[in-house]
């Protein structure tokens, strides 16, 4: 941490990065309109950026069970641009205790682009990645929750944490979110899902909707915390519902649950699902 924080450049300390319109720009609006987001940008930031702590200031003091699960990361991915997806993987193993992170699965779904082909496996060994970064690659597409549930196969760890493919964890990220699993193997817990803009890549924190629900036509809702948990935010605290992307659970339990329903075609449904098996 002390490092990141001396470090100078585009994006550092999860700072926006804007740019003036350019002869690129043809190029950038081409990114934008094939990732969603501008991926111009993304080219323009370190893999290993750093970013900003913004833990709650009790939580830098917390100490955690001296012996902890292992962890293996899934990352699903289709067309995802290559620095996004990069920057992802290096987050996670920059910002893990080193004694946990077992494992990274990448599922690749079918993707088309050339860079996620062979050119991503040569550059995990010449970064000498590959001893824990795995590509696996599935025979055609088969949508985000097969995907999951491929890379979920193939998780040796005792947790399984499952990450979307445009994600930055931040600092210690990984000891809260496993030390419940370690006193309760049935336990599932969930990170609170800061922001990275899609314009900027500015990294900052999301607002106090802390809980998951749902309104009668099954979109995801975040509700504000109770007063209760404001009392103790270090502390975990229970949500009706989970979002689907980000989460650990631990691979017994995950597979006594069944694993994911492998008839959900499209996102949206498997956090209610798995919300309703574990509760």
């Amino acid at each position: 941490m002390k490092r990141d924080a001396l470090r100078q450049g585009l994006g550092e300390g999860g700072k926006p990065v804007i740019v003036a319109v350019s002869e690129f720009k043809k190029l950038r609006d081409d990114l934008y309109r094939i990732n969603g987001y501008d991926a111009y940008i993304s080219d323009l930031i370190a893999l290993n950026r750093s970013v900003k702590d913004i833990r709650h200031s009790g939580c830098k003091d917390m100490v955690y069970l001296e012996k902890l699960p292992t962890v293996g990361v899934v990352f699903p991915f289709y067309n995802e641009h290559n620095s996004t997806l990069l920057r992802s993987v290096y987050s996670v193993i920059n910002r893990s205790p080193k004694d946990i992170m077992k494992e990274i699965i990448l599922v690749d779904d079918g993707s088309t682009k050339a860079f996620l082909k062979e050119p991503l496996e040569e550059f995990l060994k010449k970064a000498g990645l590959n001893h824990i970064v795995k590509v696996i690659r599935t025979e055609k597409r088969e949508g985000l929750i097969r995907a999951r549930q491929r890379g979920a196969r193939h998780i040796t760890a005792d947790v399984i944490v499952f990450l979307d493919s445009h994600s930055e964890v931040n600092y210690n990220w990984l000891p809260p979110l496993v030390e419940p699993i370690a006193l309760d193997y049935k336990m599932v817990v969930c990170p609170f899902i800061d922001v990275i803009d899609c314009n900027t890549y500015e990294y900052r924190a999301q607002d106090e909707g802390g809980r998951g629900s749902f309104d009668w036509e099954f979109n995801y809702k975040r509700l504000p915390l109770t007063e209760d948990n404001k009392k103790n935010p270090t502390r975990p605290f229970h949500s009706p519902v989970m979002a689907g992307g980000y989460f650990a659970i631990s691979r017994k339990w995950f597979w006594e649950l069944g694993g994911y329903d492998e008839g959900l075609e499209i996102w949206g449904g498997e956090q209610y699902e798995l919300s309703f098996k574990v509760g």
